[in-house]
């Protein structure tokens, strides 16, 4: 999985051409490349399709062949381990092996870099619908002789579907990610690796930690809108004040718990059940699996639709 997971930063950190020309949003003119190495993509639909993921036991044997593929990716030369050939499937996968058979919360930053790249997918796949439409369009006025099959009814209320939810989509992923920030904060206070917490609030608040000058790890800040700023400086806030409040409530049960006669290492075995107690969880974890699985779907279903209806090959970039 660390493999994995590292080949999948890989993917979306990989630097694009310098050129001065107009561009496309953060990320869109990678997942073109994506979307090219149709020999390895099918391989890895096929076994990750046989995978039940909801299965009560481990297939083991399933899973290797896929580890196997993305290990020879993760040390092929460098031309042969580029983004182009990272396949959208083995994102979806690598996200469902986060949250099944139990959600892994303390992978949450992880996570939070793969739905970056799922988000990614969807604004290739709404700018590819729009393109459609357009040339739709103007073939539907201008076909003259040319042998050019225009879009049916059915697909163009789809393609004009898929770009009017676009917005709606994306602040669902913005509130997605706003609800594992919070899972993982509220997680950590109390985990093992506890210690990771000041770099974390860095990665997803940058800035916040005083004297800290560590870029965030974290992709999703790359393409953040005004607004979509103004909301992560207003959970900045939000948790700062539940920090605060965290740290008076262990003030006053250390007090308490001295003035009853608790030791230290009393006060301590009971920490976790007590904080629980006085600071419940968010957003339950399996509630919040299922929303993440909802999203993931939503996406992949409508990558699966243009493929089928309009085969790669006829929409990737020259």
């Amino acid at each position: 999985m660390i493999v994995l997971v590292l080949t999948m930063h890989q993917c979306v950190t990989h630097v694009v051409g310098k050129d001065t020309q107009p561009r496309e949003p953060p990320f869109l003119s990678i997942v073109s490349h994506f979307m090219d190495s149709r020999e390895l993509k099918q391989k890895l639909e096929t076994w990750i399709s046989e995978i039940n993921f909801e299965a009560p036991e481990y297939d083991a044997r399933a899973h290797r062949l896929i580890y196997n593929e993305v290990e020879t990716i993760a040390g092929a030369p460098e031309d042969d381990s580029s983004p182009g050939n990272i396949p959208p499937a083995l994102v979806f996968y690598a996200i469902r092996n986060f949250l099944h058979p139990t959600f892994i919360v303390g992978q949450i930053p992880d996570l939070c870099n793969l739905l970056t790249m799922v988000d990614v997918f969807r604004q290739y796949a709404v700018k590819k619908s729009g393109d459609m439409l357009t040339w739709n369009t103007y073939y539907s006025k201008n076909l003259l002789d040319l042998d050019v099959r225009l879009l049916s009814e059915k697909e163009v209320l789809k393609l004009e579907r898929y770009r009017t939810q676009s917005q709606l989509q994306r602040k669902e992923y913005f509130l997605l990610l706003r609800n594992l920030f919070q899972v993982y904060i509220h997680y950590l206070w109390t985990a093992p690796e506890s210690s990771l917490l000041p770099m974390r609030l860095n990665d997803f608040f940058p800035g916040s930690m005083a004297g800290t000058k560590q870029p965030s790890s974290l992709l999703f800040h790359h393409d953040l809108s005004d607004d979509e700023k103004h909301e992560l400086a207003e959970l900045h806030t939000e948790c700062k004040t539940w920090l605060t409040a965290i740290d008076a409530w262990q003030r006053e049960r250390k007090e308490l718990g001295e003035q009853q006669g608790y030791s230290e290492a009393e006060l301590q075995a009971s920490y976790k059940d007590d904080f629980q107690a006085a600071f419940p969880r968010p957003v339950e974890y399996a509630d919040l699996a299922v929303v993440v699985q909802q999203y993931l779907k939503s996406v992949e279903d409508m990558i699966h639709r243009l493929e089928a209806w309009f085969p790669p090959s006829s929409t990737s970039n020259e």
